[in-house]
């Protein structure tokens, strides 16, 4: 029951981002970024080139309003950076799927999932970094 309550949610988060669209003014990066993960889930899934496409320019989109939207000033820089990481991935993504390479579209957007684990450790700092503060 919690699962699908939840499944909920996030279809209903991207259902409103495709209705009105990404706005970095009113969306949070965390929503935006939920949102990302949600259209991320749904190209990996999809059983089309089309709809795969669908749910990539709809990444696309999330990833230019997460450039504008509110963040941490001390990871800014680096969240930057992995924006437009993953920006080149989704426009090699697209080109491939345009292109009917398929396999070289299923491996941009594994390596867009590596990315995201990448910066998600930057997001959340561990318990030693809160209690003595970082130290790099």
């Amino acid at each position: 029951m919690k699962l699908s309550i939840a499944a909920l949610l996030v279809a209903m988060i991207g259902w409103s981002s495709q209705l009105h669209g990404y706005s970095a003014q009113t969306d949070s990066l965390e929503v935006i970024m939920k949102t990302f993960s949600f259209q991320y889930r749904q190209a990996v899934e999809a059983n089309s080139t089309e709809q795969r496409l669908v749910h990539v320019r709809q990444m696309q989109r999330g990833i230019a309003a997460a450039q504008q939207a509110p963040m941490r000033d001390d990871l800014a820089e680096q969240f930057i950076e992995g924006f437009q990481r993953v920006a080149a991935k989704l426009d090699g993504i697209e080109q491939a799927l345009l292109s009917g390479e398929l396999a070289q579209a299923e491996q941009k957007l594994q390596q867009i999932d590596r990315l995201r684990v990448e910066y998600h450790r930057l997001r959340k700092r561990s318990f030693w970094q809160w209690l003595f503060g970082d130290r790099s």
